[in-house]
């Protein structure tokens, strides 16, 4: 046993004289070192509010501290040689056992030198090397805040300077399309793990599936994201899964008017500390479409997901993980009544299949000389299918459309449907991650490593060139069955150069097997805190990524693959950030931001289309790699951590998001909402052992750009008969309109009644409580033969039942 260890077990023993021996309330955890994972033996561990309730870290570096009364609780750990770490307003009550895993970092100073200041678990990122843009995400927050809805992709919508919608879980991030961020979990690069994901727009997603239960606290990067982060533009958000709990089995079960789960989890093997968590979700939208609270118009949606990892720590060969989480997704429409059509679109009927699964092991060890190696292989696969028919209108006998409005077949409008596209979308990834990393010195942080994925891919996607067209034959776009890879090494450092200056620097390579294209992307940032109220960080990096592998294999009218040789997407990001501490409850973060993206994909022969404005989940367009693209602009936040049950946060965003193509000519972005603001408050109050809590969200944000519809071609066209499935747009204004900004409110309550073995849970959860319209799809009314403005926007409130047992 070290002398560092012999000083914090003695440092600990007068301190745990006195405490209770009897409790009702469990805290239980690990303590390890941030950077190896190693087991900190000896660290001591206290809750500050409390006389008698502390532990010491065992040889395993687990603790357990039982107390009698429940509440929110500040957790204080201590090891010499480690920076303090305080975990403020950790809730503690119920039969379920509250388990934390609690990461220190090595401190960089000799203790003469200066007053070790703690480190509050809400200013630090789970990635020890991260010195800006990137923030935690607590799950814990994803229980009590508003619109959360046990979601963690629309707990980050909560974010400044994040946009979503209220229809959906795509994230887009200063203006960029949601599909140009990336998602991680366990440390491998995932599909967007979203419900009907790509199934009607790139990126988007009805709710993730992702379940906030089985997730631990993760990194979200919205710009300069570190040498190990690659194949992303805008942003990264880095998932951990928790690990069950390895001493005591305990059980969720959840009914709700959106979807039922069950969670289990608990030990495998409580000798060897080995352990397991699964979760099952049913979801449908039949029931709350049946009992009135949401208008589904037709749709009739399914999905399903689980999540699984099983846990096997050793003594001397590391730690064992075997992770997953699959989603299943089905949609058909049925025709609306007469009197709710309009357009085309409301006569359409997807009817879409979507499977995605993710299987992998992972491995980590940590060697005494402060080596760290950590291994992930997995299969991840995602496989769309979907075909676009259209319910026949009524026509008149020179072939156009009846006014008023009527189906061919009133009696059963399903007896006239016409095919309008076919498309499949496979692909199947084989991943291998590996990271190396070294303590070099209490100053000097090393990591290097890298990442493969080898990608099969099937693909088709055909269509008519018109509507209701029963004599030509569908034009084929794309039809693809091949392979292809996507390769990345990179090395990071981070130096801690005093206890007020850190510096990262790291360099990055990309390489792109289909188009033989490398990218080497330097990234650096520093932080400097002059004192314990303020600090300024800054950062640079070149960043890449490949297209969605549709994009690559695109048909020409002469059979070609005219964009197979397209090359990386490339952007140099800029980003600052200055962050004032009020008190140690109250915090201001101020960022700016610029990006400038280059190699761009863009259309050809006059055509003003750019991938960063995909919205559909297919591309018919030839492209070249040169188009730009500039996003820039500032964030403000004002954060009030939970204090005596009080938390809330404030944020406004304000940038500009512009491309340009071929003609050297800046336009706006889809994406390009120019402002968002946010405020969110909730208050928690303790009755007895029971647990009532409300919070409220309300957003505003400038709505989605559009080029607007040409009125006369499109009455034109349909006087000929000819129906459009997406309307004719006015050359020369692209994107420049911009839909009406439209707030909308969420709200959370719920009380939670604490037993001695069991609790039980009743909420209300309500997305966009109000039912605010948000104006986002123009259409052509076939019936008044002008433009209508559609809603994307639904309210989408779930009541359920929890038991935790």
């Amino acid at each position: 046993m070290s002398k560092t260890t012999i000083i914090n077990l003695l440092s600990t023993a007068i301190l745990l004289c006195g405490t209770m021996s009897v409790q009702a309330e469990t805290l239980r955890g690990t303590v390890k070192d941030a950077v190896t994972g190693e087991a900190l033996i000896g660290a001591t561990v206290k809750i500050a509010e409390l006389e008698n309730a502390a532990a010491v870290a065992d040889m395993d570096g687990n603790f357990t501290i039982k107390i009698s009364k429940g509440g929110r609780y500040t957790i204080e750990t201590n090891y010499i040689g480690y920076e303090p770490s305080v975990m403020k307003e950790i809730l503690i009550s119920g039969p379920k056992e509250v388990v934390l895993e609690i990461a220190l970092r090595e401190n960089s100073t000799e203790l003469k030198e200066v007053v070790v200041k703690p480190r509050v678990n809400k200013e630090a990122t789970v990635n020890p090397s991260v010195l800006t843009g990137g923030v935690m995400l607590s799950m814990e927050e994803a229980s009590r805040f508003a619109g959360g809805y046990n979601d963690p992709a629309r707990l980050v919508m909560s974010f400044a300077g994040v946009s979503g919608d209220a229809g959906g879980s795509g994230l887009s991030i200063h203006g960029n399309a949601p599909e140009r961020m990336q998602y991680r979990i366990e440390g491998v690069e995932v599909f967007t793990p979203n419900h009907f994901n790509d199934m009607w727009n790139a990126g988007y997603g009805l709710v993730s599936g992702m379940n906030s239960n089985v997730i631990a606290n993760s990194d979200f990067f919205t710009s300069t994201f570190n040498a190990n982060y690659n194949n992303a533009l805008s942003g990264v958000f880095d998932v951990k899964m928790r690990s069950g709990n390895n001493s005591k089995h305990e059980n969720i079960l959840q009914i709700g008017t959106v979807s039922e789960e069950l969670t289990l989890e608990g030990p495998i093997s409580r000798k060897n500390n080995s352990s397991y968590i699964i979760n099952y979700r049913y979801g449908f939208t039949s029931l709350v479409d049946k009992l009135g609270l949401v208008d589904t118009e037709g749709s009739h949606m399914g999905f399903q997901d689980f999540s699984v990892k099983l846990n096997f720590p050793t003594k001397r060969a590391g730690t064992f993980s075997i992770f997953g989480l699959g989603l299943f997704d089905t949609n058909h429409d049925d025709p609306l009544k007469i009197e709710d059509a309009h357009s085309v679109y409301d006569a359409s009927n997807n009817d879409s299949k979507l499977t995605q699964i993710l299987a992998g092991a992972s491995h980590k060890i940590h060697f005494n000389n402060k080596w760290t190696w950590r291994t992930t292989v997995a299969y991840n696969m995602q496989h769309l299918k979907s075909n676009m028919h259209y319910y026949g209108f009524a026509r008149t006998e020179n072939g156009t459309i009846k006014q008023p409005l009527a189906y061919e077949d009133p009696n059963n409008p399903k007896s006239k449907m016409y095919p309008f596209s076919q498309q499949q979308m496979n692909e199947d990834r084989l991943v291998f991650n590996t990271e190396l990393s070294k303590q070099v010195t209490s100053k000097w942080l090393t990591q290097f490593g890298g990442e493969y994925s080898h990608r099969f891919f099937n693909l088709y996607y055909r269509s008519h060139d018109k509507l209701y067209d029963t004599v030509n034959p569908m034009t084929e776009y794309t039809k693809m069955k091949d392979n292809t890879g996507l390769a990345n090494l990179f090395w990071h450092n981070i130096f801690n150069l005093s206890d007020k200056f850190s510096l990262s620097a790291g360099i990055s390579g990309n390489y792109f097997l289909l188009s033989k294209d490398l990218s080497i992307e330097p990234r650096v940032s520093f932080k400097w805190e002059p004192n314990e109220k303020n600090s300024f960080s800054m950062g640079y990096g070149l960043h890449s990524m490949i297209e969605k592998l549709d994009a690559y294999f695109y048909r020409d009218g002469n059979d070609r693959l005219v964009n197979k040789d397209l090359g990386l997407t490339k952007a140099h990001h800029l980003h600052a950030t200055y962050m004032h501490k009020f008190n140690s409850n109250l915090t201001l973060r101020v960022n700016a931001f610029y990006e400038y993206g280059f190699d761009t994909p863009v259309g050809i022969n006059g055509s003003t289309y750019c991938v960063t404005n995909r919205y559909y989940n297919f591309t018919d367009e030839p492209l070249v790699n040169k188009g730009n693209t500039r996003n820039y602009g500032g964030d403000i936040t004002l954060e009030h951590y939970m204090s005596h049950g009080f938390f809330g946060q404030t944020n406004f965003s304000l940038y500009k998001a512009e491309y340009r193509g071929q003609d050297k000519v800046w336009r706006n972005q889809l994406y390009d909402r120019g402002f968002m603001f946010k405020i969110l408050a909730g208050k928690e109050w303790m009755i007895g052992k029971n647990v009532f809590n409300v919070s409220a969200k309300y957003s505003i944000q400038g709505g989605l750009r559009y080029t607007p519809v040409d009125v006369d071609q499109m009455r034109a066209r349909v006087n000929m008969g000819i129906i459009d499935d997406d309307p004719i747009y006015k050359e020369g204004e692209e994107f420049t309109k911009r839909f009406d900004p439209t707030g909308v409110v969420d709200l959370t309550i719920s009380y939670k009644i604490n037993k001695r073995k069991v609790s039980h849970t009743i909420a209300f959860e309500g997305l966009n409580v109000l039912g605010a319209k948000v104006p986002q799809y123009q259409r052509f009314d076939l019936g008044t033969r002008d433009v209508r403005i559609d809603d994307g926007g639904i309210a989408f409130p779930n009541i359920f039942y929890r038991l935790d047992f």
